[in-house]
């Protein structure tokens, strides 16, 4: 076994994309005294068996900015290091089937617009000229984004890794973090199978495992939990291996799954409203690359749904089906930054779509650590946002209902009820009985207009039933 080196500026806790992405970046800012630790090989956890999707289509700005970093990066990587990283610059479009969806399509095209990636709203006309085998009944529009795709989502990692090391920094595999603790002069002492390194930075990049490593400093209860995801992968399809082009991308939010061309057969992954989470009890350490069971009970209806709307799935059997854990959080967004309460303790986990994210978290992670700031504004990604005052039973509630959204069109102004309400203060009934409709804000109801009593907000891109309650407050 390699001993490990005993001092180093920082150290990260992980390999998986996020902690090697941030390794690779952190050489680019200028750092090369710097190490990564992983229990077992690169990829092992969640990312080794990820689907890979890298979409566009994203409706905040700061986000956007990471995720088309993401995407330019894993298409130049094998220039730059000889690592070829398996994208797929086949484009993505998102159906649309009701007036808000096209209204929502225009507010994220002006984002796209904003940060240059570009995107189209089309007609269903149009979508056949692009995608020939998806059935148009009850679509009205959809979203294209030529420039995105889908990347080898181990190929990426081993891209960057070897990025890293051409940088100066050092990768040590199969060696197990075991304990973390801050010594009286601030730096921090990393206890591991093959000895302890003692730095300046920790970086808890566990993926699965951040709240065992977050428990090792303090941290308790870090909201990051496992859900469990499937997709499923066919055989080959004659009519697939007669295209020349690759076909995009497809999100169907009827279906609520992604479905996509897999070398010549089509690969379908749904986010069940039947949702489930798992390991909430702690993560084995001995948990590694390995699958879970598939449960295909729970996912049978989107399924159904989905090969519907690309009927070429019920000509060709099943070959593979991957079903395994994957990290959510209650609003959906990463943990990328300080850890609340610690000096030069450090968050990169907790991704949802860790494939797409993984380049432009580590880039913008490794300008706040290297320059106390980064290009973007990283408040949404703060992990500071939940880490002092969310509990357990409230994590597991939102993230498992944020699984289910993740192709449900967000509303303006939209306040889910689900896990509330956490922290209220003494007038909260009071003006609940007096008409005020309440958004959570860091955990605290905040009354954001009074109605009628039991009113609730009709959510719409235009003006909704509060306009003319405010419109009197005013």
């Amino acid at each position: 076994m390699e001993k490990i080196q005993s001092h180093t500026k920082l150290v990260v806790v992980g390999g998986g994309i996020l902690g090697v992405s941030l390794l690779y970046h952190l050489t680019k800012e200028g750092w090369k005294d710097i190490v990564l630790i992983e229990k077992g090989e690169l990829t092992s956890g969640s990312t080794w068996h990820a689907a890979g999707q890298c979409p566009h289509m994203v409706g905040s700005y700061n986000l956007a900015k990471v995720h088309q970093h993401s995407t330019n990066l894993y298409k130049q990587l094998e220039k730059e290091t000889g690592q070829a990283t398996g994208f797929h610059e086949c484009g993505s479009l998102r159906l649309a089937y009701k007036k808000e969806d096209i209204d929502w399509f225009h507010y994220v095209k002006g984002i796209m617009d904003n940060v240059g990636s570009p995107a189209e709203i089309i007609s269903p006309n149009e979508i056949k000229k692009i995608h020939p085998f998806i059935r148009l009944d009850g679509i009205v529009a959809a979203f294209h984004t030529p420039e995105d795709g889908h990347t080898d989502p181990t190929s990426t990692t081993n891209a960057m890794a070897k990025g890293a090391r051409n940088g100066g920094a050092k990768i040590y595999r199969k060696n197990r973090v075991t304990n973390i603790k801050q010594l009286p002069s601030g730096e921090w002492k990393v206890f591991t199978e093959n000895g302890d390194i003692t730095c300046e930075h920790v970086v808890n990049a566990a993926g699965s495992f951040c709240p065992e490593v977050g428990e090792m400093v303090g941290l308790k209860d870090v909201p990051s939990i496992n859900m469990i995801h499937h997709y499923l992968v066919t055989e080959s399809h004659p009519e697939i291996e007669k295209l020349k082009k690759e076909l995009p991308v497809t999100r169907d939010p009827e279906a609520s799954a992604y479905l996509r061309q897999e070398g010549k057969g089509l690969l379908i992954g749904p986010y069940e409203k039947d949702a489930k989470a798992w390991a909430l009890d702690g993560m084995d350490w001995k948990f590694d690359m390995e699958l879970l069971e598939p449960e295909l009970d729970r996912i049978e209806k989107h399924l159904e749904i989905g090969m519907n709307r690309i009927p070429q799935f019920k000509d060709v059997g099943i070959k593979k089906i991957i079903c395994g854990p994957i990290t959510h959080t209650p609003d959906d967004n990463f943990f990328a930054g300080p850890a609340p309460g610690l000096k030069n303790f450090w968050m990169a986990c907790a991704a949802s779509v860790g494939i797409a994210q993984g380049g432009g978290i580590g880039k913008y992670l490794a300008q706040w650590i290297v320059h106390g700031d980064s290009e973007i504004n990283m408040l949404e990604f703060e992990p500071r946002r939940y880490m002092s005052w969310v509990t357990k039973k409230y994590a597991v509630e939102k993230s498992t209902d944020q699984y289910t959204r993740m192709y449900v069109t967000p509303m303006p102004s939209e306040s889910i009820d689900v896990g509330r309400p956490m922290k209220t203060t003494p007038i909260y009934k009071k003006l609940k009985d007096m008409g005020a409709v309440y958004l959570d804000s860091y955990g605290w109801e905040k009354p954001i207009w009074f109605g009628k009593p039991g009113m609730k907000e009709e959510y719409s891109f235009k003006r909704s039933n509060a306009f003319s309650y405010v419109q009197k407050e005013c």
